[in-house]
């Protein structure tokens, strides 16, 4: 096999370095036709399989924070500290400089059709062996609690894989548009010889959307509520995908596709299980962000991004890019506040003075009048998840004012995200994150009841999460204040710096705004423009793109 065919084969194939211990001997492996893991003979070994999918959609270089650095630097919700500069594509995210082959979504692209190589092994495998590829009894447990759970897995990593990557290279889905034009490669089978590669064709928006929602149908009707330990493998206890997480997600591709109807249906399925259920339930802010203890999971979590302290069982990973655009390094332990506190140097982006003029958090940074408003001073998030530096002083209290070199040119008040690092007592490193959390899907709810005319669900859901960080000040909103400002606004109080804020303002149909940028002009749907360049490996080897 030549070596330009052993490349074109890497985003086929390269499922296979990360099951066998994420090695890079690739040339070993591309030489078989169809390279194996660990073969699959019972749902022990199958659910190997789900570990590296798991690993590469969370765990690897194209995630560990990548999205939401890419979302906060991008959305308007950010501003770019001055003369700053680490080894992240800042200039290009925050800029859109989407023609620019930017090394993140290389990583992403790759890891993505990695996990999609897995999962199309294994729904290939349930196909081809009749629903039953280790001949289980099928009215035991270890078929209905693993196998048929295992399975639903694979297609929810499948839609995953496939949402970020559409996400990314292709224009948004446009509701009532033209959904034709297709931007990445299409796969849901596994391709067994180099003349199998090349005849793959692109999918178009509509063609990735559609499969993307069977496959969450699919993995919602075969996934459990939740983690039971008498019949499951214990690998399914922590950071994996139930039938909420696929609802959740689900609900999510339906608003950004425009079906609002069905998108709301959704969404209620999660928090109908929040509060006639008692499965998920709003704490105190910092709580879905301060567990560094694999098996404490976080009320809010819908879906984790389960790191936990290696110590006590954890991944030996981390979200890596959180301190770009968070308050504390990876070494901030205890909570990071006070003495725990280890302010990132890496840090590029604070929030936005659009963003926090919306939020009503400075009473008016757009025209110079950083002073902290009161209403932030007595916000829980404020108070936990966000952190406020006075401009730049080398002898200033560390506490009050930006201290670090890296930092210097910063002259004006800043308010930091500060959702990062901030497990412990243990290493605050390994902190755990939330990937789809209650507060989320209440906010998202509350915009499509205000679309559909219905004002008193809309506040109702509000006013969830607005009482839950503002005790003393309860049910802010009414059917006389609520609209479509006042919502974004509690959008971008509550979901900053989490990967998010793209989503729902596409998923609105509002403009993509400047905000504090200058030299870009704000972006109307349908967002034409908004896609990123293919890896330009891929498109030198890929015929599709010639």
């Amino acid at each position: 096999m030549s070596p330009v065919m052993k490349k074109s084969l890497v985003y086929i194939f390269a499922a296979i370095l990360l099951v066998s211990s994420h090695a890079c001997k690739q040339d070993e492996f591309f030489e078989l036709k169809r390279p194996q893991e660990t073969q699959w003979v019972n749902t022990t070994t199958f659910d190997q399989g789900l570990s590296s999918a798991y690993f590469a959609l969370t765990y690897s270089n194209g995630f560990q924070g990548v999205n939401q650095m890419r979302d906060f630097a991008s959305s308007g919700a950010a501003q770019l500290l001055p003369q700053t500069s680490t080894s992240v594509a800042w200039n290009e995210m925050y800029f859109w400089q989407f023609d620019q082959n930017v090394s993140h979504n290389n990583e992403l692209w790759k890891f993505a059709y990695q996990a999609i190589t897995l999962c199309n092994m294994a729904i290939e495998l349930d196909r081809e062996k009749a629903g039953n590829p280790f001949t289980l009894k099928t009215d035991g447990t270890d078929y209905k609690d693993n196998y048929v759970r295992q399975l639903g897995e694979y297609y929810f990593l499948r839609a995953y894989a496939y949402w970020n990557l559409i996400k990314i290279f292709a224009p948004p889905y446009n509701p009532g548009g033209n959904n034709s034009g297709a931007y990445i490669p299409f796969k849901t089978t596994v391709p067994t010889s180099k003349e199998a590669v090349f005849a793959e064709k692109l999918g178009s928006t509509e063609e990735i959307y559609n499969l993307i929602i069977f496959d969450l149908e699919t993995a919602k009707a075969k996934l459990p509520k939740a983690f039971n330990s008498a019949t499951m493998l214990p690998t399914y206890e922590v950071g994996r995908a139930t039938q909420y997480t696929a609802a959740a997600l689900l609900g999510k591709v339906l608003f950004l596709k425009g079906d609002y109807t069905k998108a709301q249906q959704e969404l209620t399925i999660v928090l109908d299980a929040a509060e006639k259920e008692n499965r998920f339930a709003l704490e105190a802010p910092l709580e879905a962000f301060n567990k560094n203890v694999v098996k404490t999971i976080p009320k809010e979590a819908v879906w984790e991004h389960n790191t936990g302290d290696p110590a006590i069982g954890g991944a030996s990973n981390y979200m890596y890019y959180g301190m770009i655009i968070s308050l504390n390094f990876r070494d901030a332990d205890n909570g990071g506040r006070g003495k725990d506190m280890v302010k990132s140097s890496w840090n590029q982006f604070t929030m936005s003075y659009w963003a926090l003029d919306k939020m009503g958090w400075m009473k008016d940074a757009t025209r110079g009048d950083y002073t902290v408003t009161d209403a932030a001073k007595s916000d829980l998030r404020f108070q936990q998840l966000y952190y406020p530096l006075l401009a730049y002083n080398p002898t200033g209290d560390p506490l009050l004012y930006e201290t670090l070199s890296a930092h210097a040119a910063v002259n004006k008040p800043q308010i930091y995200v500060d959702k990062y690092f901030r497990g412990g007592p243990g290493d605050g490193r390994y902190t755990k994150f939330p990937t789809i959390r209650l507060a989320d899907l209440y906010l998202s709810r509350a915009w499509l009841r205000w679309k559909a005319g219905d004002s008193a669900g809309a506040v109702a859901d509000l006013n969830k999460v607005w009482n839950r960080a503002n005790p003393t000040g309860l049910n802010r909103y009414t059917t006389a204040n609520v609209n479509h400002d006042a919502i974004l606004a509690e959008y971008l109080r509550e979901m900053s710096g989490e990967g998010w804020t793209l989503d729902f303002m596409m998923s609105t149909r509002m403009p993509i705004p400047a905000a504090d940028r200058t030299t870009i002009s704000a972006m109307d749907a349908p967002y034409t423009n908004w896609k990123w360049r293919i890896p330009a490996e891929e498109a030198n080897l890929n015929p599709n793109y010639k």
